[in-house]
């Protein structure tokens, strides 16, 4: 799949998923059920790299707004 974004929606993007992890990251270290801690991991490691992926593309295109 191919996502087209402008630079703005790209920083706003990565923006959420930053604040999105370090909710996750808040949630891992607070939640008592090992299955649901599982899970929490599974989703952050999905979302980490995508967030580093959105950063070395915003770094990369250099645009500003």
């Amino acid at each position: 799949m191919l996502l087209e974004l402008s630079a703005v929606e790209a920083r706003e993007l990565k923006q959420a998923l930053d604040t999105a992890l370090h909710e996750l990251l808040d949630e891992i270290a607070h939640t008592d059920t090992d299955a649901f801690r599982t899970m929490l991991r599974e989703r952050y490691e999905r979302l980490e790299p995508l967030a580093r992926r959105l950063e070395s593309s915003l770094e990369d295109s250099q645009v500003y707004a």
